[in-house]
């Protein structure tokens, strides 16, 4: 199978040749309107039960370990690294707030070896989130999209390294492959996708780790299986999934989610992407709802797989999960 690439015109990037720039503005003004009306007749009643406390990330020593923070938000301790995934702690601008408080904040996070961002949008490469960890962590390193360093740049914040779909950083004894998505990238008006979108594969300490980003779904699932056949843990996003011809473009839901992970033939299924902000017109729980529909409904595909929902800042033990015979295992019943 050939390697997917990403095609490139007049500074844009683009998924396939033919593929046209598209103008998001007023559906995306549409769509804030409609979120904010569902939040207001619908108060949030159950985030309180999804919050780890205390959260239990420390202490972890040499044992691989996986914490949702929130969103696309992962700490991630194995093979002596420490990792953190599209760091975000506060809100995403002024006007999508967080719907559940990160329960980390950045002075309790270990040390931190490497950051990796999956595309430039706010909830994902937040400005406010990078400089205090750089601040606190001087030395971390940060590996960002194709097009994403001249920001970095801009704020003098060093260590920082650019890639292209598959291309590989390799550090001590810990590798991190860019890998294809279906997205798109832009931080104002006028930059849309003038840099690169996509994923992250992680090898090291013996395990392999699929960072999705934010994607929708697309034939990249099957492509990197082909040339990452044994995978032990996918971070796949799951929201937002309301209204569904919207979202699907760009954002995978729970039923795609699940359809994504058997393409992947990874081991683990852990979602994030849901919960956290508002971004579409889907409840706090929907998300969850689909994925465990979606699940069932595949049981019979899914009989040597896991899924292991966490709460915000609920850590697993990844050597734990893999001996286990349980094929489902959640942190709360719904």
């Amino acid at each position: 199978m050939q390697k997917i690439f990403p095609v490139r015109r007049f500074r844009r990037f683009y998924h396939y040749r033919f593929e046209r720039r598209q103008f998001v503005l007023a559906p995306s003004a549409a769509m804030y309107i409609r979120s904010f009306l569902r939040r207001l007749r619908h108060k949030n009643s159950q985030s309180d039960k999804w919050i780890s406390s205390p959260p239990f990330f420390n202490g972890i020593k040499g044992s691989p370990s996986i914490t949702w923070i929130g969103h696309s938000t992962f700490l991630i301790q194995v093979g002596g690294k420490t990792i953190l995934t599209d760091p975000i702690f506060g809100d995403a601008t002024f006007l999508f707030k967080r719907a559940v408080s990160s329960p980390i904040m950045i002075d309790d996070l270990p040390h931190i070896d490497y950051i990796l961002i999956s595309h430039n949008h706010r909830d994902h490469m937040d400005e406010v989130s990078i400089r205090a960890l750089k601040e606190r962590f001087s030395d971390v390193k940060i590996l960002v999209p194709y097009g994403d360093k001249k920001w970095f740049d801009a704020r003098f914040i060093s260590h920082v390294d650019e890639f292209f779909w598959w291309e590989t950083f390799n550090g001590d004894d810990v590798s991190f492959t860019f890998l294809p998505a279906h997205h798109w990238s832009g931080r104002g008006f006028y930059d849309r996708n003038q840099s690169l979108w996509g994923s992250w594969m992680i090898e090291v300490g013996g395990l392999t780790i699929y960072f999705a980003g934010d994607t929708g779904y697309w034939k990249h699932f099957s492509c990197i299986r082909h040339y990452f056949p044994s995978i032990d843990v996918a971070l796949m996003p799951i929201g937002p999934c309301e209204p569904l011809e919207y979202m699907r473009k760009s954002h995978l839901n729970a039923d795609f989610a699940v359809r994504a992970f058997l393409e992947l033939g990874a081991r683990l299924l852990i979602p994030m992407h849901w919960g956290t902000f508002y971004f579409g017109t889907d409840q706090f729980l929907t998300p969850i709802t689909y994925l465990r529909e979606a699940w069932n409904k595949r049981a019979s595909l899914l009989e040597d797989k896991m899924l292991q929902i966490l709460k915000f800042g609920e850590v697993i033990l990844l050597p734990n999960l893999f001996t286990e015979n349980a094929s489902v295992t959640s942190s709360l019943e719904l």
